[in-house]
């Protein structure tokens, strides 16, 4: 069963038996680990025992097997469904969809809309979950990945995304129905500049305290599409503003040529494993560089799969290594360097926005979609090609990044409020293009269904340092 719909599935009974059990509503924030965090609001608190008594609840609708049935109704008696119920995000979003129809589901006598064609055909097939107590009113739902219940609370991870989600309350600008506003009222100019000079300020704070600690080799790791080449630029910037001059190093620079590479059980070339990196020549680099000597770094070509070796570069006794890459911080590439003088840094885009209160923003989607825009635009690749080896891609990152965040010094949220509005406009063009006879075709469909509730967003106005450059181009930082 495809995940999404079995997510769905999950959510829809939590928020009925949370609404049974406890006259509650609950809230899906954002995905963390293998699971999906939650708020309930209800009249008594949720502690342990009540979500222990809410996981019996659950356990008990999938002994018995109950039907999730379908029903098609217009767009307007979805928006009037939705409205009297006093969801104003969900009627909003229905609103601005370009179906004439809306496929809604019910559970128990219990409607809802989660953005999905498909629903499990029963509760009886949702046997394989659990439920994680955060604190008071405060969950993570846990789902099988690769068909095991595998979560691991990721601190530095939930304090990042809670943080950003409080920002964007602040601004209130919690839903995609907010946002949407903004934009059709011609303000989003001065929300682009509110959340740069966010971004921005967090970069400082990073390089003031990486001076503070007097760090040397500053690591940024992070999966496919955060952002970590102008994230690296910019945070050598504002250490150099600061008098200590920086070296950006990319670990993408240290592939080995694809003779070297591993190579995967189907034949194919493995570019995610760490295994691919030349971990003995990128310390020895480094370690060349902070004993003054010159060093010849490398220079990878993609499209060959070779390198070539640059000028001779040095660096000075005050000055710091700033090396970027996916694998920057896994400890099979920090093994022969000085652990004393390491900065760890992870970033990736937590979007701090929902598009209603049961559903959000992916985070994996939304770095699908930079990488799609990035491949298109630099490497050739069509959205087909991105969305068929984006399971590779995934897979990579369970491995050899996300079982190292907790070890970092600090997490940088790489993702803006209004991307999905400006990624939209350079997407869609490119996933009408998949084929429907395509084995990309499902997954091309459900990325414009998701983009759907989007108002397209002009890139005039961002900025040529922002991180969103880095693939619809135009960076400042772009070689």
């Amino acid at each position: 069963m495809n995940l999404k719909v079995y997510q769905a599935g999950l959510k829809f009974m939590l928020i009925n038996t949370v609404k049974r059990l406890y006259d509650g509503e609950v809230y899906f924030e954002h995905s963390l680990d293998h699971g999906i965090y939650g708020v309930i609001e209800a009249p008594t608190p949720i502690d342990q025992g009540a979500l222990n008594r809410i996981k019996e609840y659950m356990t008990t609708m999938v002994s018995q097997n109950l039907p999730f049935e379908k029903k098609i109704v217009t767009k307007k008696e979805a928006f009037d469904f939705y409205k009297n119920k006093g969801h104003k995000e969900k009627a909003f979003n229905i609103l601005n969809i370009n179906n004439v129809v809306v496929s809604m589901f019910s559970l128990e006598g219990q409607y809802n809309y989660l953005y999905t064609h498909d629903m499990p055909a029963s509760t009886g097939v949702l046997q394989y979950f659990d439920l994680y107590f955060v604190d008071i009113n405060k969950f993570i739902l846990i789902y099988p990945f690769n068909g095991k219940l595998d979560f691991t609370f990721r601190n530095k991870l939930f304090g990042t995304f809670t943080e950003y989600n409080s920002w964007s309350r602040r601004l209130e600008v919690p839903y995609v129905a907010n946002l949407n506003n903004i934009v059709a009222q011609g303000h989003i100019g001065d929300l682009i500049r509110k959340n740069d000079i966010i971004m921005n300020s967090k970069i400082n704070d990073i390089a003031r305290d990486i001076i503070d600690k007097n760090k040397k080799i500053i690591l940024l790791a992070g999966p496919s599409s955060s952002g970590k080449t102008t994230s690296s630029r910019k945070l050598a910037l504002y250490l150099s503003s600061y008098g200590v001059n920086a070296t950006a190093i990319s670990l993408d620079d240290f592939y080995l040529d694809n003779d070297k590479k591993p190579i995967m059980a189907d034949g194919k070339v493995d570019y995610e494993s760490v295994d691919a990196i030349d971990v003995n020549f990128f310390s020895e680099c480094l370690n060349k560089l902070l004993a003054g000597e010159q060093v010849q770094l490398p220079i990878y070509e993609f499209t060959t799969g070779t390198h070539t070796l640059a000028d001779p570069i040095s660096i000075g006794e005050k000055d710091v290594l700033v090396v970027e890459g996916l694998h920057a911080i896994n400890p099979k590439v920090l093994e022969l360097l000085d652990q004393n003088i390491i900065y760890k840094i992870y970033l990736s885009p937590l979007t701090p926005l929902g598009i209603d209160r049961h559903n959000y923003v992916s985070t994996t989607d939304n770095r699908l979609l930079r990488r799609m825009i990035r491949d298109f635009r630099t490497r050739g690749c069509d959205a087909e090609r991105t969305i068929l080896t984006w399971g590779d891609v995934r897979s990579g990152e369970e491995k050899y990044i996300f079982p190292y965040t907790d070890t970092v010094d600090t997490v940088l949220n790489t993702a803006y409020i209004y991307e999905m509005g400006i990624l939209k406009v350079f997407c869609e063009p490119l996933l009408k293009q998949i084929a429907m006879d395509s084995e990309a075709y499902d997954e091309a469909r459900r990325l414009l269904a998701a983009l759907n509730v989007f108002y397209p967003i002009s890139s005039e106005m961002i900025p040529h340092d922002n991180v969103l450059r880095e693939f619809i181009g135009g960076s400042v930082f772009e070689k």
